[in-house]
């Protein structure tokens, strides 16, 4: 057997597209934004090509069809990239052991267990990303250098998060995760839910029936990782203990950004922070498509991107 060698500058993307959508009420990460029908994961792909990136892993669900394979495999390779897609099942790298404990169980086991599933399919660093998440080309970049400076190792991750006010959704309560950030380096992570922009365009957040208010430069973590093969072991365990406590909780998910949090206060782990001025977002309710067109639109007028991103 031929054993493979670890390319410290060669970086991957990997497409969380396996989430149901449950406020969207759809398939958010295949609907139709841009003004050639791209979807927004489109706009994330393209902004990886524009970086060097040429290797691209898809997490999927059983509702991403054979015709939407096809469509993403054809793209990306006409491209000069490579393409590979992993299934996510409420059963993927289960013990046979619980089956009977989580038949049924309808929702995914969230973003570590589909990261988890993909340790054979990566041997680099690599990005992670939500296929229904818009985050701008500077966060590509600034993945990018850090990985050809070889910054990311086997103890050393990296993140890229933005201004909480870049971020807040004008059609509903947002959960975002606040960070501690010292020295450029992650301290931790809070998750904070019920975020939304009040009356008086005060960014608050709802905690035990209070009110409390949020300063809009706050950095926030939006799902947008830099990280190294090794996290693949510390997931492995860390899901174990997940299920031995969660197994028979229906609704449970095992969240990637609590291992990392984890894993930094444990001291096996640092987390380089980069910081990006771009304006995310995303589709989290039905009424933030139309946000979403309209942001896309005004990119494409500001020239940032083509009017049709393949042709």
């Amino acid at each position: 057997m031929v054993q493979k060698i670890m390319d410290s500058k060669t970086l991957s993307l990997v497409i969380l597209a396996g989430g149901m959508g449950s406020r969207y009420k759809g398939q958010k990460q295949i609907d139709p934004i841009g003004p050639s029908k791209e979807t927004l994961m489109e706009y994330s792909i393209f902004d990886a090509f524009s970086c060097g990136i040429k290797h691209f892993v898809f997490i999927i669900n059983e509702q991403f069809n054979a015709e939407t394979k096809k469509y993403f495999q054809n793209l990306i390779e006409k491209n000069g990239g490579k393409v590979e897609f992993v299934l996510q099942t409420t059963y993927t790298s289960v013990p046979r052991g619980i089956y009977d404990t989580i038949e049924k169980r309808e929702k995914p086991w969230g973003t570590g267990h589909a990261l988890m599933i993909t340790k054979n399919h990566l041997n680099n660093p690599f990005i992670v990303i939500n296929a229904d998440d818009f985050y701008g080309r500077k966060a590509y970049e600034k993945a990018n250098e850090l990985v050809q400076n070889e910054k990311i190792t086997a103890n050393t991750y990296g993140m890229v998060a933005y201004k909480l006010a870049n971020t807040i959704s004008e059609n509903g309560s947002v959960s975002r995760g606040v960070c501690t950030v010292t020295n450029g380096h992650l301290e931790n992570v809070v998750e904070r839910t019920n975020i939304y922009s009040n009356e008086n365009g005060e960014i608050v957040f709802e905690e035990d029936d209070n009110v409390l208010p949020l300063d809009g430069d706050t950095a926030v973590s939006m799902n947008f990782f830099v990280l190294h093969p090794s996290i693949f072991r510390k997931l492995e365990d860390k899901f174990e203990e997940f299920l031995h406590e969660n197994a028979s909780q229906l609704k449970a998910e095992f969240f990637l950004p609590k291992v990392v949090n984890d894993m930094i206060k444990e001291d096996q782990l640092e987390v380089i922070v980069e910081k990006s001025d771009d304006n995310w977002f995303g589709m989290t309710y039905p009424e933030d498509r139309e946000v979403v067109v309209n942001s896309i639109q005004n990119l494409i007028n500001d020239q940032k991107y083509p009017n049709s991103l393949w042709t």
